[in-house]
């Protein structure tokens, strides 16, 4: 059965329909639904299996429908559309009934097989009047669904301030502006306890766009990666880093660290090796105490690759940080496979950690681990004295965070140093 059939057999709309649908609607809610890779069962119970499953979900999802528009915007992924519903959240009502369907087995020739799911929300309440961004704020709902675990639902409750047609205008900018200096580079300072300095920095991309203003890392980071711009971007990082070690050395900082975001995709590309080497050759930068930063929530299932490229990057001489960690489901076995140098601990562990004791515990379990382990730790978030106070207990620890040190251009931190 091919894929198509699917759609033909449930009489599914198209995503032209879906958008024709919703274009003169507000309000409107969208309920966007990605199954977890049917797939997977077609070794073990037939090469259609996975069509089957797509046809028993759609039957029975279409069961629940009263007016809505059910739509396959995807291999495995549907879209569910209500117009003027009653208040926000509408459809809440109709996920928890899908998401109560999935936790009921499938009997597949006498197999039972469970499936699970991620469903995102988003409507035009919270000020989504665009169809398409519309159906786009509730796929970025399901994706932050899926992160959080199996069988999710996210309401969307975010207005981004960046329309549909924004976005596509900011995906035709972002090579012009990674040419002419819109995206530039700040520094935000790391704070050792135990020397009682700054012993390296943060450096973080930062868009100034002549129309739409400041936009932020969370937006266009994922469009530079969609786009295809992520390596250029990467590159400029590493010329503009390079600059800056030799500004830091003219100063008579020889040890400062500085540490980079590195995009899981930038790092799996086939050209990434040769890349970098390239890069290291032309601008002096090896032998410099760089860090990649990894995040935490990025790091995949399926490790051997992964770690492989990891011990690649050291043989050039980085080191590597876990950031963000605590936020994400990394297993303590990786740690100790992993070939890491630092463990980033998330801000929500630092946030009133003078108030609460479950953060201090929770704090000191990571310190202690990091020990065992031998890996340095630099916690990130730290804005108040208090805060503060509680975690100068750790002598050994950076920290980084508003009451050091601001993100500042090189120059700024370079008289901050």
């Amino acid at each position: 059965m091919e894929t198509d059939e699917v759609d033909a057999l449930t009489g599914l709309a198209t995503y032209n329909v879906l958008i024709e649908y919703l274009e003169d609607s507000v309000p409107a809610e969208v309920l966007y639904i990605e199954i977890d890779e049917p797939a997977r069962f077609n070794d073990a119970f037939g090469y259609d299996t996975d069509k089957r499953i797509l046809l028993y979900f759609c039957e029975n999802i279409s069961s629940l429908l009263d007016d809505e528009l059910f739509v396959r915007i995807g291999t495995y992924s549907f879209v569910i559309a209500k117009k003027n519903p009653s208040k926000p959240g509408e459809l809440k009502l109709l996920a928890d009934k899908i998401i109560n369907q999935l936790r009921e087995p499938m009997n597949f020739d006498g197999n039972l097989l469970y499936m699970t799911a991620a469903i995102g929300i988003a409507s035009s309440f919270y000020g989504f009047y665009s169809a398409a961004t519309l159906v786009r704020q509730a796929e970025h709902a399901m994706k932050k669904a899926k992160r959080e675990g199996t069988n999710r639902i996210v309401l969307c409750q975010e207005n981004r301030g960046f329309s549909f047609e924004h976005e596509l205008k900011l995906l035709r900018d972002i090579p012009r502006a990674i040419e002419n200096g819109e995206i530039y580079f700040v520094y935000q300072g790391q704070y050792n306890y135990a020397q009682k300095a700054f012993t390296g920095a943060e450096m973080l991309a930062r868009w100034e766009h002549p129309v739409l203003g400041n936009v932020p890392p969370d937006i266009f980071i994922p469009l530079a990666e969609k786009s295809g711009m992520i390596t250029p971007l990467m590159n400029k990082t590493l010329i503009e880093v390079s600059k800056m070690y030799k500004k830091l050395e003219e100063k008579g900082f020889d040890d400062f660290s500085i540490a980079l975001n590195l995009s899981f995709q930038v790092l799996m590309e086939e050209s990434f090796l040769d890349n970098v080497t390239f890069l290291l050759d032309a601008y002096g930068l090896k032998g410099k105490p760089l860090t990649f930063e990894i995040m935490e929530d990025t790091i995949p299932d399926h490790l051997e690759s992964f770690t492989a490229r990891l011990d690649e990057v050291k043989a050039l001489g980085f080191s590597l940080a876990v950031d963000d960690y605590g936020t994400g489901h990394t297993s303590l076995t990786y740690l100790l496979h992993f070939p890491i140098d630092y463990l980033k601990i998330d801000r929500s562990f630092v946030h009133n950690i003078h108030q609460n004791r479950r953060n201090f515990l929770l704090f000191k379990s990571i310190i202690d681990m990091a020990d065992a382990l031998e890996l340095k730790v630099i916690a990130e978030g730290i804005e108040t004295r208090e805060d503060d106070a509680i975690l100068q207990q750790f002598e050994g620890i950076t920290v980084q965070g508003y009451l050091y040190c601001k993100p500042l251009r090189a120059e700024a931190l370079l008289k901050r140093l």
